[in-house]
């Protein structure tokens, strides 16, 4: 057993370097199923019972910098220095030490030293440490509220943007959006968490082929607009893949994104303007309207409306562009299970199938000319639609 588990080790680390997620992503999964195969009900209980305290003792130690000090260390620091340097009761940092350890999350490889793990580099990652904080705050509570919100409605799938499990847990009325703009310091970790999200998967572009869908396009017409496209990352990517692609590259948010996306500043050849998704587009005849994870937001009445008024200003040569999730019809992947919950929580919406996608757009007057699936985890897709 020794010299098979030795081989499978060796195999695994060969997969780090090669970079194949859909073979890594298949592996992470047998690997888990080969886990659960393993265990008693006793060990099954313990290890799903305590998913919460996990998550909080991490906190724990993000509060007292204990992964940064780990990761920049040239060598293992004894629990007196770590108690030291944080000011911390050296007999609870050990007991949050030794959990973290006995999870993987840390190492310990003497008594009372401690070391760091390839999970404690990655979770020190501050964009990913933001997105754990940010769940750990802000979503944690709304969890906690899914089941008594799903029983006191009869168990109907969610549908308002005002009555969602997050409002319950946070005794408001505002949505997430709206509450993140009275919570700045929540919004500064929920930003850094959506870039997190997508900041190890390659971007949509390196797997369509957007310039040759231009080739002859008029450098004065609009070419890519980005709706409701944040500080304007993609329209910074489209450039990048394509430097030389003809056209008007465009960036529509709302008013106060439009100024956090100035101030950058970004290139001068992208442009900015002031669009709430939810009026007539005024940019009309571009070649390609994109969307990167907007519809998984709202329900499909909204979607519908706002493709309407992306379809109004479309003309035969227009494309609508929308960077979501496919879900698959059978065996879908944690990924995207765990954020069509999260999207139920939070906005009494959710991730679609390719049958949904389809009905969706017909009901705006649109069809589905491809799509295209980039990551085998997330099944982030590039959905193509004309009029």
């Amino acid at each position: 057993m020794d010299a098979i588990l030795q081989k499978a080790t060796d195999e695994v680390y060969k997969l780090v370097e090669a970079d194949d997620e859909f073979l890594r992503r298949r592996t992470i999964d047998k690997l888990r199923d080969l886990q659960y195969a393993l265990e008693t009900p006793e060990e099954s209980m313990q290890r799903l019972i305590y998913l919460g305290l996990t998550t909080s003792s991490i906190r724990v130690s993000y509060n007292l910098d204990i992964f940064n000090k780990l990761v920049e260390a040239d060598h293992p620091l004894a629990l007196d220095e770590l108690a030291e340097t944080t000011g911390a009761d050296p007999v609870l940092l050990g007991r949050i030490l030794r959990h973290q350890s006995s999870m993987g999350i840390i190492d310990e490889p003497s008594k009372d030293t401690f070391t760091h793990s390839q999970t404690t580099r990655n979770i020190a990652k501050p964009d990913i440490a933001a997105g754990i904080q940010f769940c750990a705050d802000v979503l944690g509570p709304m969890y906690a509220a899914i089941p008594s919100f799903l029983a006191e409605r009869s168990y109907q799938n969610p549908t308002s943007l005002s009555d969602t499990p997050f409002n319950q847990a946070w005794n408001t009325k505002l949505p997430l959006w709206g509450w993140l703009a009275e919570n700045p310091e929540h919004r500064a970790r929920f930003n850094r968490f959506m870039f997190a999200q997508r900041s190890s998967v390659k971007d949509c572009f390196s797997f369509i082929s957007l310039d040759k869908e231009a080739e002859g396009w008029s450098a004065e017409k609009p070419l890519f607009v980005d709706v409701g496209g944040g500080v304007g990352q993609q329209c910074i990517a489209l450039k990048e893949r394509w430097p030389g692609i003809q056209g008007r590259v465009i960036l529509q948010e709302l008013p106060d994104v439009i100024v956090n996306a100035r101030a950058q500043p970004l290139p001068d050849d992208i442009e900015t303007m002031e669009y709430d998704f939810f009026t007539l587009q005024p940019v009309k005849g571009a070649k390609f309207y994109y969307f990167r994870a907007i519809m998984h937001n709202h329900s499909d009445e909204k979607c519908v409306e706002i493709l309407k008024n992306q379809a109004d200003a479309m003309d035969e040569g227009s494309t609508v562009l929308l960077d979501e999730i496919v879900v698959p019809d059978t065996k879908v992947e944690w990924f995207v299970t765990q954020t069509d919950l999260v999207m139920m929580g939070q906005f009494s919406a959710m991730e679609r199938t390719e049958s949904q996608w389809r009905s969706m757009l017909a009901l705006a007057g649109l069809k589905v000319k491809s799509i295209t699936t980039y990551t085998h985890g997330f099944r982030l897709s590039i959905i193509a639609a004309t009029k």
